[in-house]
């Protein structure tokens, strides 16, 4: 005996061939076979279907001269147009349609009797029965071929969305490979804080917040309180400078008069000592006789020792004092060439204060002069200062009122510059190596919803990173955004300081390839 080994089939469900019906394309003719899969039809006497397009169909099982039909989705994955054969697939078959074929497959391969009951209880779809007249007509009530409306309506549609899809996400690509865009963009403008340069009371404000002011135009009127006081104060240190510059005057010609004085004191000093110089040197004349005597009484043995050392010692005395006299004789002609005999010297020390206070008078009328400019520059000013505006611009904020009393340095407004608004962008550290000074970048007011063309007048990728306080660099997040670039309008002029905006740089890609591909693409 020989046996021989079959290859077990690859199918998925049991094929059978009991009756079912399809409907395809307005051509209704029974399957070959079918199963939970799909179906095959021979001898297909309609237009042959398209392989692998999805048509929908109508397929019919007769049980006991009911029709139990069921609407189904199938492609078709054979047409042999040569021997009029389709196969076609089920295409997301419901589970209703699933349980009512699998029951009648079941039955059939196992050749089961099955009640009635069971099978209605199986059915979910409407049963159609049997018409028993013919139909006159069938070819002119339905027509053979129909316009696959939907079809061409839902085709259009999809080509439609597609081409947006797939518009927008090419759009998108340029931009994210061509374009930097940066929403968090703000026009900023010069603000100077406007402070009292003194201590009073404001007399006029006659700026609003929000109005436009010019160069030079005032802005705020002062009453100077501490003018009238500092006048006062001034008017007070000049008399009581002119009364000391008096009073040292007056003491000033006492002393030249006591000057004078010591003058004629020390030429008499001079002859009464050049007189005691006379009588000095008489007296050392007398002491050497004396001595002389006394040696020769001595060598004759006729006086004593004692006497001769008594007469030596005052020989001595007569001449130490000559010298004295000589030399102070000298000192006081040496004073008196030197000018000093305006002072008297009276053995100890000097009298006499003419140089002190022809000092301290040559001081007080230097002083009184200019204590007069003070008072005289005081006179000259007006009771009220005024501020004016350093530039065009606008009152953005005003703190103060008519009447307020101020203080050095207090705020009363702030001013802020019109006509020269920047734009100010803040980047992370990667997207600022992907633009360039001096490029050109489109801006977008989205409050206005206008364009405007800007230039990259400033790169500074280090302002985020300097501490303000230590003005040290810290560190700071690779994604932060701590590089600041300043733009200035080519062509329009910007909106008022403050306005967000947004701005589109032209990217440029540190990378080769993509700097060769962006530079070939512009080149286009």
């Amino acid at each position: 005996m020989e046996i021989v080994h079959e290859r077990p089939s690859q199918r998925m469900h049991h094929r059978v061939t009991a009756p079912f019906r399809v409907t395809l394309q307005g051509h209704t003719i029974d399957a070959s076979d079918w199963s939970l899969g799909g179906f095959r039809i021979d001898d297909f006497d309609g237009p042959m279907p398209e392989k692998d397009k999805e048509y929908e169909v109508m397929c019919t099982l007769p049980f006991q001269g009911f029709n139990i039909t069921f609407q189904a989705i199938v492609s078709i994955v054979r047409s042999d147009q040569k021997n009029r054969i389709i196969a076609s697939t089920f295409v997301n078959l419901g589970d209703r349609e699933t349980s009512l074929m699998r029951h009648f497959i079941e039955d059939l391969v196992r050749g089961s009797m099955t009640e009635v009951e069971d099978t209605i209880v199986r059915i979910d779809t409407p049963v159609t029965p049997v018409p028993t007249t013919p139909d006159p007509n069938p070819v002119e009530e339905i027509p053979v071929h129909r316009w696959p409306v939907k079809q061409i309506t839902m085709t259009a549609f999809y080509l439609v969305l597609g081409t947006i899809v797939f518009g927008y996400v090419a759009i998108f690509a340029f931009a994210t490979l061509f374009r930097l865009e940066v929403s968090t963009a703000v026009v900023s403008a010069v603000r100077t804080e406007v402070t009292s340069p003194v201590k009073g009371r404001i007399v006029s404000l006659p700026i609003a917040v929000g109005e436009m002011i010019n160069a030079g135009q005032k802005l705020v009127q002062f009453e100077d309180t501490d003018l009238e006081a500092a006048q006062r104060d001034a008017a007070t240190a000049l008399i009581r400078t002119m009364s000391e510059l008096v009073q040292a005057k007056r003491l000033l010609s006492e002393e030249q008069e006591r000057a004078r004085g010591y003058e004629l004191v020390a030429r008499n000093n001079i002859r009464q000592a050049e007189a005691q110089m006379e009588s000095l040197e008489l007296a050392r004349k007398a002491s050497q006789l004396k001595l002389d005597r006394y040696r020769a009484l001595f060598k004759k043995g006729l006086t004593l020792r004692p006497d001769l050392d008594a007469a030596e010692l005052e020989y001595t005395e007569a001449i130490s004092a000559l010298d004295r006299k000589r030399i102070h004789i000298e000192e006081l002609y040496k004073l008196q060439e030197a000018g000093d005999s305006v002072r008297l010297y009276t053995g100890n020390a000097f009298a006499g204060r003419l140089a002190e206070m022809e000092a301290i008078v040559a001081r007080l009328e230097m002083e009184h002069v200019h204590r007069q400019e003070i008072l005289d520059e005081l006179k000259d000013k007006a009771g009220q200062t005024a501020l004016v505006a350093p530039y065009d611009g606008r009152v953005k904020v005003s703190k103060l009122m008519n009447g307020t009393a101020v203080r050095p340095g207090d705020p009363i407004m702030v001013i802020e510059e019109t006509g020269a608004e920047t734009v100010t962008a803040f980047l992370t550290q990667d997207e600022i190596n992907q633009i360039r000074l001096g490029e050109k970048a489109q801006l977008y007011v989205p409050t206005e919803d206008r364009w405007v063309e800007t230039r990259i007048e400033e790169i500074d990728r280090t302002i985020g990173f300097i501490d303000e306080i230590t003005e040290m660099h810290r560190f700071r997040a690779p994604d932060s955004r701590s590089a600041r670039v300043i733009l200035s309008t080519t062509s329009q002029g910007l909106p008022q300081a403050g306005t967000p905006v947004t701005i589109y740089f032209d990217r440029y890609r540190p990378n080769t390839v993509l700097r060769t591909a962006v530079k070939w693409w512009r080149d286009l």
